[in-house]
């Protein structure tokens, strides 16, 4: 069973891996600040499960026991909860991003509020374990807390992704925001029937949880992301309608800079727009960053959004 266990960590691990190396692909390919946010936190995960399978080894595999036992595994508490309070941060960052609060109302707002809170109880918990003060943090009562504020957090953050308006993006991108969203939804009923599975089977599994089908399902979601972002997307070169003759003189855009806009919303690179318009691509990156200032963008999708609303 303990090898059984081994081999599972093995292939969540792999996904992990292969997810990781697909955002990568995801931000070179749709240049968007939640995929290079989102490997962070990928990162992060897959740090904090190698801590959970090197511990459960060296504990339950090596059989490693006596006078020093102790230290290791305040060693790895103090790690394990560091790195999961990165999480929780990682997830109010990437909560910051402009683009994914419209459409969610205050809802991005209070996620955000949550995973400092989050975060915030990771370190009152490892405080706890440091300086061992009473059975506070160990107590069912404070588990059971801790398990309440992080379900909340996941099911904000959900919501928020769920409910980010995605109008021009790549179907790719609408796949990887919403899908990740989804599965962050799924935390809540896994880790329920995580419960009612132990205290029928009690700790045979541990340190497996069903808890991480969600991250799994997050894995699977943006390895196929990154397959659709390798395809043309038709769609994303029409979703947008004509651009009001109020923005351009809102944003007292030149002739050329809405030129740059139009042919962004067409899905054309700077090497395709300055092959269209006979410049080259510098002077396209000049008139592009001009029109970024003006508009107060950070992205083309950015861009684009606010010349639409």
């Amino acid at each position: 069973m303990k090898h059984l266990i081994l081999l599972s960590y093995i292939i969540i691990f792999s996904t992990g891996f292969g997810a990781l190396a697909a955002l990568l692909v995801l931000s070179v390919r749709l240049k968007q600040p939640f995929t290079k946010r989102m490997a962070v936190v990928q990162g992060l995960f897959i740090a904090s499960l190698a801590v959970v399978a090197i511990y459960y080894y060296l504990m339950q595999v090596l059989e490693l026991v006596g006078p020093r036992q102790a230290t290791v595994e305040a060693v790895f508490g103090v790690i394990s909860s560091l790195l999961t309070m990165g999480l929780y941060l990682g997830l109010w960052w990437i909560l910051g991003i402009r683009e994914l609060q419209k459409g969610s109302g205050n809802l991005f707002l209070y996620a955000r509020i949550s995973c400092l809170i989050s975060a915030a109880l990771m370190v009152i918990g490892m405080a706890g374990s440091l300086l061992s003060i009473g059975t506070l943090t160990t107590s069912s009562i404070w588990q059971a807390f801790v398990y309440l504020v992080v379900a909340i957090t996941l099911s904000l953050f959900g919501l928020t992704l769920v409910k980010a308006t995605m109008k021009q993006q790549h179907s790719a991108y609408r796949l990887l925001v919403h899908g990740i969203g989804y599965c962050s939804l799924a935390y809540v009923p896994l880790s329920l029937l995580e419960l009612l599975l132990s205290r029928s089977l009690g700790d045979t599994l541990r340190p497996l949880s069903l808890e991480y089908l969600f991250y799994l399902g997050i894995n699977v979601v943006v390895l196929i992301s990154s397959l659709r972002s390798l395809t043309k997307d038709p769609v994303s070169t029409s979703a947008f309608g004509p651009i009001q003759e109020s923005t351009w003189t809102r944003f007292s855009l030149t002739p050329r800079e809405r030129e740059m806009a139009t042919l962004i919303a067409q899905g054309q690179s700077n090497k395709e727009i300055a092959s269209n318009l006979g410049i080259s691509e510098a002077t396209v990156r000049t008139h592009i960053y001009n029109l970024f200032q003006k508009v107060g963008a950070q992205s083309r999708i950015d861009l684009l959004n606010m010349l639409h609303d």
